[in-house]
């Protein structure tokens, strides 16, 4: 694992987390719940920038999720969406697919050898944001 294939993930991971949100937030009927989810589309965006910025420094080519990863994502997102009835069934996905995420990520970190510390300072500034935001949807539980 190198610094450009280490940002690649952190931008995918991020990327998937914005499609995810963006998603779900039309179902969100609590404001407290929607709210929540803006605050987290919005630290994903600055991270996501962050990773960019980073990866541009190091001279590194972008490598986007694939257009078939994509669309299976979505479309099984799709079918998702129609079953939520209740903002704690969203909160239930949101807290599964950030869990799923945050062992991804830490894995790829063990897996980083020869780190750059700025890079493994934003993984860790990822992996902080999102155990935050386990701990905020299980409020809507």
């Amino acid at each position: 694992m190198n610094d450009c294939m280490m940002l690649n993930y952190i931008r995918q991971n991020l990327d998937m987390g914005i499609d995810g949100i963006n998603k779900v937030i039309p179902y969100a009927k609590n404001p407290s719940f929607r709210n929540a989810l803006e605050s987290q589309l919005s630290e994903y965006r600055s991270l996501y920038a962050e990773a960019d910025n980073l990866l541009c420094q190091n001279g590194g080519e972008e490598k986007n999720i694939s257009p078939l990863t994509k669309m299976s994502t979505e479309i099984m997102s799709s079918m998702k969406c129609m079953s939520y009835n209740e903002d704690s069934k969203i909160a239930e996905d949101m807290i599964r697919g950030t869990t799923t995420s945050i062992t991804k990520l830490s894995r790829h970190l063990g897996e980083y050898h020869d780190a750059n510390p700025e890079i493994v300072e934003l993984s860790k500034k990822v992996i902080r944001v999102e155990e935050k935001n386990v701990e905020e949807m299980k409020e809507f539980l």
